[in-house]
């Protein structure tokens, strides 16, 4: 569903950021469902045409080349919604981060951590900012898998990186590898889309464990 304002705490940034990444991921599984959609009824019209001209040899080739376009199209389309949708995770974390810097007057800076992406941002939550623990929950575990199926993605065009991943992928987000190739479904961008909500719910109502710091609304910090 589509975001609603007053469904979130403004006065509290936090919330503000969360409900700024849920307006950006409601054009994204919009996105989602029409390719789904799309590419499902092309593959039905193709099968059509071909059952009832299944006399015409030239036709029936036609459609039912057609119809294993499609089913090659999917796997590459949803591979791309899943980078789309870890960029906007990384953004809204990275944002958060850069807020707290901003109005906690942090000495040490998102930047100077060595880390990359994701994990970046919640070390430097849980140990600059003082958060309560993030990755001892299970939301932690999860996001740990898609970030290495991520980099499968970015860094290796989809083939399997380390031995033991292709059983991770099946067992915790259930991705299958397919001759090496990692292949992601509607159903595995629709539950992937759940883990990372429910990490993302679980990092922005963290309270900070100096109860000391506290993240001032915008207009009182910048005053």
């Amino acid at each position: 569903m589509f975001p609603e304002l007053e469904n979130y705490d403004t006065k509290d940034i936090r919330s503000l950021i969360l409900y700024s990444w849920h307006f950006e991921l409601y054009g994204l599984k919009s996105l989602i469902e029409s390719t789904n959609n799309n590419i499902n009824e092309k593959i039905k019209i193709n099968i059509e045409r071909a059952q009832s001209m299944i006399t015409d040899i030239e036709v029936y080739d036609t459609s039912m080349r057609e119809v294993q376009v499609y089913h090659a199209i999917a796997p590459l389309a949803f591979q791309s919604y899943l980078l789309t949708h870890y960029s906007i995770v990384e953004a809204a974390i990275d944002r958060y981060c850069n807020i707290c810097e901003t109005h906690m007057k942090l000495k040490v800076k998102l930047n100077d951590l060595k880390d990359k992406g994701v994990t970046r941002g919640i070390n430097f939550l849980e140990k600059v900012v003082e958060v309560e623990k993030i990755k001892l929950d299970s939301t932690w575990g999860k996001m740990t898998v898609i970030n290495d199926l991520r980099n499968d993605l970015i860094h290796r065009c989809g083939a399997v990186g380390k031995s033991n991943n292709k059983n991770k992928y099946l067992e915790e987000i259930g991705v299958e590898v397919i001759d090496g190739k990692i292949s992601i479904t509607y159903e595995n961008i629709k539950q992937i889309y759940e883990y990372v909500e429910n990490f993302m719910q679980f990092v922005f109502t963290r309270d900070f464990t100096n109860k000391d710091k506290t993240l001032k609304k915008q207009e009182k910090a910048d005053s």
